[in-house]
C-alpha cells in the first residue's frame, strides 16, 4: 500500500529515526535517504538531456510525420505547418514529439521509445546506466489524464489516472502550487525514481495540457464512448486498453475544448463523439 501521510519532521543526526526502531537516524535511514536523494539528482539530471534525445531523434523521421500529424491533430493541422505549431498551439511542437516518441508506433516492434531501449542495450544508442534505466521504464508510458487528488504544497501531488483509476506521486515544488485539487493534466509521467518508503516518483514532461475541474466527468464520458467503439471489436477491452491504444483521442479532447469559457461545448463534443463513433445514448455507460 502506497503511504499518502506526510512524513514527520526530520529528526537530527542523533535522534531516534522517524520509523520507530529505536536506532538513531543516522545509523538507519539517513544513508539510505542520502543515497536516494543523490540517485534521484542524477536520475533528473539524466532526464533533463534524455528527453531532448529522445525528441531529436524523432526529428529526424519526418517521413512519418504526415500520418502521425493526422491521427494526433485529428485533421486540424498537416505536417506543412510543423514549424508553426507553437503559434497555433502552446506548445504544440513539443506535444506532438513527445506523443510521437512515446505513443506512435514507427514501425512493426513498436514505438520511438522501445525501439532505443533496444538500440541502447545493444550498443547502437550511446547511453549512460542510468539513461538505460530511464528508457526501459519509459516504454510503458503513454499520452494519459490525470485528475489532481491530493497537493503537498511545495513538494508534490497525487493523482488518479481517469482510465486505470492508479495513483501517481508527482514530485515538483512548482506544480504544487499552481494546481488545484479536482483539475487535469493531460501529459505523458515520466519515471524519475523512487523514496524512501519506496513511493515510485514522477515528473510532468513539459508540454502538458492542464484543464479545469469541470473537464473530467466529460473526461470520462468520452473516454466511455471510446471504449465502446473498441469493444466491437475487442469485447474484453478496458478503459487502460482505450489510452493504451488510443491515446490520439486525449489530444482531440482536448484541442476540440473551446479557448474562451462556452457553456455547451463540453456536451457538444460528446455529441460529435458519440456521432462520429455511430454510437447511440446507450453507449454512455
Amino acid at each position: 500500500m502506497v503511504n499518502t501521510a506526510p512524513r514527520p519532521k526530520k529528526p537530527g543526526r542523533n535522534d531516534p529515526c522517524w520509523c520507530g526502531s529505536g536506532r538513531k537516524y543516522k545509523d538507519c535511514h539517513l544513508p539510505i535517504e542520502e543515497a536516494q536523494r543523490t540517485e534521484q539528482r542524477e536520475l533528473r539530471r539524466t532526464q533533463e538531456t534524455l528527453l531532448p534525445r529522445v525528441l531529436e531523434t524523432a526529428r529526424e523521421m519526418p517521413a512519418l510525420f504526415p500520418a502521425a500529424f493526422e491521427l494526433f491533430w485529428n485533421g486540424r493541422y498537416t505536417f506543412d505547418q510543423m514549424s508553426d505549431l507553437d503559434a497555433l498551439e502552446e506548445r504544440g511542437a513539443e506535444r506532438f514529439l513527445t506523443w510521437f516518441a512515446f505513443d506512435y508506433s514507427v514501425d512493426e516492434s513498436g514505438t520511438l521509445v522501445e525501439r532505443l531501449t533496444r538500440d541502447a542495450a545493444a550498443g547502437t544508442f550511446a547511453s549512460t546506466p542510468y539513461e538505460q534505466r530511464l528508457l526501459q521504464q519509459w516504454q510503458a508510458i503513454r499520452l494519459r489524464a490525470y485528475v489532481i487528488n491530493t497537493i503537498r504544497k511545495g513538494q508534490g501531488l497525487w493523482v488518479v489516472d481517469i482510465a486505470s483509476a492508479e495513483r501517481f506521486y508527482i514530485e515538483d515544488q512548482a506544480a504544487s502550487k499552481r494546481i488545484k485539487v479536482g483539475e487535469v493534466l493531460v501529459g505523458h509521467l515520466l519515471w524519475i525514481g523512487t523514496a524512501a518508503d519506496d513511493t515510485a516518483l514522477y515528473g510532468i514532461t513539459g508540454a502538458v495540457a492542464h484543464l479545469t475541474s469541470d473537464t473530467a466527468p466529460k473526461l470520462r464520458e468520452f473516454l466511455a464512448l471510446h471504449h465502446a467503439d473498441l469493444q466491437r471489436t475487442t469485447p474484453a477491452a478496458t478503459l487502460t486498453d482505450v489510452v493504451q491504444q488510443r491515446s490520439h483521442v486525449l489530444n482531440h479532447f482536448v484541442i476540440a475544448l473551446p479557448t474562451s469559457p462556452d457553456p455547451g461545448a463540453l456536451d457538444a463534443i460528446i455529441d460529435h463523439t458519440r456521432a462520429s463513433l455511430h454510437l447511440d445514448a446507450a453507449a454512455d455507460t
